[in-house]
């Protein structure tokens, strides 16, 4: 889990530094890709964690660290290409800090204060 830390740190660190659009960030565990569009909302574009490491709850601990991290600088954790159905209906049941994400058609979204 260090390593999805160090990756959400860097860009939130360096956020003003990259130019909207795409930001990819490839792991031993699978792969990050941040879009960067709206100064008020983080979106996590793709979320890939390899066959072998899931169901070892990464998902929901890069969700639960990006909600913690991103509330000090923007106002919504949007996930945007949610193409498996196994995403899907986890992000219908994700809850966490008695919130849930909403589904709108420009993706997941989740208020963070």
């Amino acid at each position: 889990m260090n390593i999805f830390k160090e990756i959400i740190d860097a860009y939130l660190i360096n956020y003003s530094t990259y130019k909207n659009g795409k930001v990819v960030f490839e792991y031993e565990y699978g792969e990050l890709i941040f879009f960067k569009e709206n100064p008020k909302i983080i979106t996590l574009f793709s979320i890939y964690i390899f066959p072998e490491y899931r169901k070892q709850g990464l998902c929901r601990n890069i969700l639960q660290y990006l909600i913690d991290k991103g509330s000090i600088k923007f106002q919504y954790l949007c996930i945007q290409s949610v193409l498996s159905k196994i995403l899907y209906e986890y992000l219908e049941r994700f809850e966490y800090i008695n919130k849930k994400f909403k589904n709108k058609k420009d993706g997941w979204f989740f208020k963070l204060f």
